[in-house]
């Protein structure tokens, strides 16, 4: 009977967009890259996995109709005696096995988590097509028996691997010694340690060694699974042994000359977000710092992305635009050689994860990430861009990011986490809105209802209960209303808009899209700012501070230069952004899901100013003694909670 079977190639730029259409079948593993957890087992499952296949954005998801096997018979149930079923050796290719037998995959990795590296597209097409079963024994440091009879015992043919014995094993036959070569090649300088917890890693540099390049490895046990691989791939090798095994591996493929980028275009790597149901900045930018010098990318959109051509343009890159039908456009993107230093190589950048959920940053963020200074700095890891706060606090929390653009208020819950906050870059933020009466006070607001965003406990209620309360009023007599599970800042934006609430608390930069809109709608709104209502009761306070840069604390102790190059080169995106707000409104539009002219509205009414030191802890110290004795927050000003603003 012919399946469906999936698979996923190391083309995989970990998006998750397959695990979103097809949980079921897909997940992302250590390494963030997609795998089959389980090939389909029903129509339903088998759709799924088609659109999977679809939405992904870089085509890694490959289908190809096989056999399927319902069920590896045994001796006594085989209806065909005339074909024989042989049990797994300690010979036999990993590859080749699971190959033939896909419902081992699972149960090899049951064994040993080392084996959830097969997982990795890049270690199950290089090391599994050329290491065997003892292979796997040695660098799992298991018993090859115990792999075999697992193996065995799963498709039913324990019985035979136990007739085979001593064969089995071949205890009585060692492998053939691999013997290397002369060296004949200039060997690079770098040095590589190789032990099992790295395999996946130089597996990986291992198998994409361009032409007359060079990698040295040291060993202390015969690292005979990469010594296959590379033979595999047609590599040289020279091997010493001394108290260490040394192994030099180099590629021998002459050095092909390059041809002008614009003839070589159509080889670039795919990045297709047409079908992408969330926005693909994210996507994009990490992978435009991966493409290495003198290469790229060919973005596919239904639109010409201008506003992330002109970014591109800022990081090095030089862009031309095909329209290939009516809603397909083809970006090719070439990163330009740059001058560097002869001592500055990619592996010299550490890598870095950076995040964010505060939209307020985002235009701030999009001129950071055009910093000739970050990006030869450092490789951008990942960068997500949450809608869901919850999520972005979790990776702070668990110490995913090393850096994030997060609203102070969050601090409180990570007082106990290893962070640093050294700068707050965004203040004030929230203001209430209203439609179809004017309102000039919060008391004119009694007995609407009013649209919250979060929860009851969350700050935004307390913090406008507070100000009720420290008016006069009574915050009962207010009715605040919350979404379901909480409101979400874009619905209740939403709703205001299309008429079906008349009273809104909006933080920026959604309260100046609403102004924006409802004034090419041309209808009356009345504004009331959280700022001036809270200096009526703080005589003298200013500006109240909003949001600002997290930091790991690991980060900041192992890259101090790194750290201070970062915050300056923020301090300069900010001076920027101040002083070319509608450029800046045309850099991040696209980003923001709004048109220029509201993007750079928000822009004139946000107050960017950078500030840390004494500075920020007075003002950090003054804002959360308000909070504290409001009941809004629960923490307490101590110099372990201060620590956290200094460097």
């Amino acid at each position: 009977m012919q399946k469906k079977q999936f698979s996923v190639s190391d083309e995989c730029i970990g998006c998750r967009a397959c695990v979103e259409v097809a949980d079921i079948n897909f997940d992302i593993n250590d390494d963030n890259i997609a795998y089959l957890k389980k090939q389909p087992t029903s129509t339903d499952e088998e759709i799924k996995c088609e659109e999977a296949m679809e939405v992904c954005p870089v085509e890694a998801i490959t289908v190809e109709d096989v056999v399927a096997v319902e069920k590896v018979v045994t001796v006594e149930e085989n209806e065909n005696p005339a074909i024989e079923i042989e049990p797994i050796l300690s010979n036999a290719i990993i590859k080749t096995t699971l190959d033939a037998y896909p419902q081992l995959k699972p149960v090899l990795t049951d064994i040993s988590p080392k084996f959830k590296k097969l997982q990795n597209p890049a270690m199950y097409n290089t090391i599994a097509r050329f290491a065997t079963f003892k292979d796997a024994a040695r660098l799992s440091g298991l018993s090859v028996c115990e792999i075999l009879h697992t193996l065995n015992h799963a498709l039913g043919i324990e019985d035979k691997l136990i007739a085979k014995m001593p064969e089995c094993i071949s205890a009585n036959k060692e492998d053939e010694k691999i013997v290397g070569e002369k060296i004949t090649w200039e060997e690079s300088s770098e040095r590589y340690i190789y032990n099992v917890d790295v395999i996946t890693e130089i597996i990986g540099k291992v198998s994409k060694l361009s032409p007359q390049e060079n990698l040295v490895i040291i060993s202390v046990e015969e690292p005979v699974a990469l010594l296959k691989t590379a033979i595999g791939l047609g590599l040289k090798l020279n091997i010493e042994e001394n108290r260490e095994f040394r192994v030099s591996i180099f590629n021998p493929k002459p050095i092909e000359e390059k041809l002008d980028w614009t003839e070589r275009k159509d080889k670039f790597e795919v990045l297709d977000v047409r079908t992408m149901t969330s926005d693909p900045f994210d996507i994009i930018i990490k992978k435009s710092y991966e493409i290495e010098e003198d290469s790229g990318f060919i973005l596919i959109q239904k639109f010409e992305p201008v506003p992330m051509i002109n970014m591109l343009s800022e990081m090095g890159y030089e862009c031309i635009t095909d329209k290939k039908a009516p809603n397909e456009i083809w970006v090719y993107c070439h990163k330009k050689v740059s001058e560097k230093d002869q001592s500055e190589t990619d592996s010299d950048k550490p890598s870095v994860v950076i995040q964010s959920a505060t939209p307020v940053a985002y235009p701030v963020m999009m001129r950071l990430l055009q910093s000739d200074k970050i990006r030869k700095a450092i490789n951008i890891k990942e960068l997500k861009v949450w809608e869901e706060t919850e999520k972005h606090l979790g990776w702070i929390v668990n110490g995913k990011a090393d850096i994030s653009f997060s609203a102070l208020i969050t601090s409180v819950k990570l007082k106990d986490s290893d962070i640093k906050i050294p700068a707050m870059f965004v203040w004030d933020n929230f203001y209430i809105l209203t439609r179809g009466y004017k309102a000039e006070n919060l008391e004119d607001i009694k007995g609407k209802q009013i649209q919250t965003p979060l929860f009851e406990e969350a700050p935004p209620a307390k913090i406008t209960k507070y100000l009720i309360k420290a008016k006069g009023l009574n915050a009962d007599d207010f009715d605040f209303v919350y979404g379901q599970p909480f409101g979400r800042p874009e619905q209740i934006l939403r709703d205001f808009v299309f008429g079906q609430a008349d009273t809104v608390i909006l933080r920026e930069p959604e309260a100046s899209y609403a102004i924006k809109t409802m004034e090419k709608m041309g209808v009356d709104i009345s504004i009331i700012s959280y700022n001036e209502i809270w200096n009526e009761i703080n005589k003298g306070f200013g500006s109240f501070p909003n949001a600002g840069i997290v930091l790991k604390g690991e980060f900041v102790r192992k890259h101090p230069e790194l750290t201070k190059v970062f915050l300056d080169e923020l301090k300069e995106a900010i001076n920027w952004v101040n002083a070319h707000k509608h450029d800046s409104a045309k850099l991040s539009f696209d980003m923001m899901r709004q048109p220029v002219d509201s993007v750079e509205l928000f822009l004139n009414r946000v107050k960017f100013e950078y500030v840390d030191g004494d500075k920020l802890i007075e003002k950090v110290s003054g804002y959360f003694n308000i909070l504290i004795e409001e009941g809004i927050v629960d923490t307490e000003i101590d110099s372990k909670f201060l620590d956290i603003f200094t460097l």
